[in-house]
């Protein structure tokens, strides 16, 4: 779990540029910092679960 209060993951990532607010998205990065999955459309109600079917 990462916390950008200085927006510079988000800005690597190209998820602060709509509204002034960054977007809700969910990185996958392996133990090699290998990026394996993008969540563009996060659900707060069933974002566990989205991700467990993920790797199931």
């Amino acid at each position: 779990m990462l916390s950008d209060s200085k927006k510079e993951m988000g800005n690597a990532y190209g998820v602060n540029k709509y509204y002034f607010f960054p977007s809700r998205k969910t990185f996958l990065i392996d133990k090699n910092g290998v990026l394996i999955h993008i969540f563009d459309d996060v659900n707060l109600h069933t974002h566990p679960e989205d991700i467990l079917k993920f790797f199931n």
